[in-house]
């Protein structure tokens, strides 16, 4: 458990910041659910950087500020923030969708080039520090932060699906000595891998990421005082695969993902425990959700889109039950 972020420890519920319109309606709205959630026990924010067009950032640093340098009420050693970067993200207020981010921010201005791209499909990815690099800055900035707690490789499994195993992993290599220099430069506390499907997929299909390989990597980049801490994976009542199917090795043995990544020394937080939605059209409530992926070993924290007070509201009555 990571505890050193603040007395207390993290709240199995984390506030997601994903859906939502790229709105000023629906930042008033985030802004209220957030300033509510950080009052009343909910100590966790998880965003990225393309979420809402950036804006999802900025919300976040919008409350921050108010209760940090405006009331005064508010430590910031008492919440936790992850954030993620990985994917081209657009610019909502800047008027700059994805495709002219990237021409206009990051290869005009020589962040990276077209070759550092990895495309699949419609999806680009890039694995290249001088971009976490810029990433980071501007997420730091967005929300005001001196130091970001996590930053998440988003959806790596895509930038493995183009390189092939050796050429990623060796571009991964390159990318947590990146990581480990931010940690010394104090600007982040740890990193980490939200994915999709990387760890649940078949070890032979296009885009499976070996864990016990990346934690290889993370002990020959700093030994084993090293900062990559975190996963994320999707978990839910409709998509057990996490804890259902044996896609992970170490030393020769198979293990879940949610377990491998448990017995390598790493945190498990989930996106989708709510089935994206579909916990809202089935026989089950959403809390039987919730209550499945907070109560399966292994799982720290829950990322629940809530971009209402009456969200937070309702998801603070579980907290209860989680002393």
């Amino acid at each position: 458990m990571i505890t050193g972020f603040a007395t207390k420890k993290l709240s199995p519920i984390a506030i997601g910041t994903h859906l939502g319109e790229m709105n000023h309606e629906d930042s008033l709205k985030y802004q209220e659910a957030l300033v509510y959630a950080l009052t009343h026990g909910i100590n966790f924010i998880d965003t990225a950087l393309n979420y809402r067009g950036m804006k999802s950032e900025r919300d976040i640093g919008v409350v921050l500020r108010h209760l940090i340098s405006e009331t005064g009420k508010y430590e910031r050693s008492e919440c936790f923030i992850s954030t993620k970067a990985g994917i081209i993200p657009g610019d909502i207020d800047a008027g700059l969708v994805p495709k002219a981010y990237l021409q206009k921010k990051l290869i005009e201005p020589g962040i990276i080039s077209v070759e550092d791209l990895h495309v699949v499909g419609h999806q680009k990815h890039i694995l290249t520090p001088r971009y976490y690099d810029f990433a980071i800055e501007q997420s730091r900035m967005h929300m005001g932060l001196e130091t970001i707690d996590l930053h998440y490789i988003h959806n790596p499994e895509l930038s493995i699906a183009v390189l092939g195993p050796e050429r990623f992993y060796k571009q991964l290599e390159t990318l947590f000595t990146f990581y480990e220099t931010k940690i010394e430069e104090k600007k982040l506390r740890y990193y980490g891998m939200a994915s999709w499907d990387a760890f649940l997929l078949n070890p032979s299909e296009k885009g499976f990421i070996s864990l016990e390989k990346v934690i290889q990597i993370a002990h020959a980049v700093a030994g084993e005082h090293h900062h990559f801490k975190f996963i994320q994976l999707p978990f839910n009542l409709f998509n057990t695969a996490a804890a259902t199917t044996w896609t992970q090795s170490i030393q020769g043995r198979r293990f879940s993902a949610i377990e491998a990544a448990n017995r390598l020394g790493l945190t498990v937080t989930v996106s989708a425990p709510l089935a994206q939605g579909k916990a809202f059209s089935e026989t089950k409530r959403p809390e039987d959700f919730l209550q499945f992926v907070l109560d399966h070993p292994g799982v720290t924290a829950a990322m629940v889109g809530m971009k209402q007070k009456s969200h937070v509201q309702k998801n603070l009555a579980l907290l209860s039950l989680y002393p």
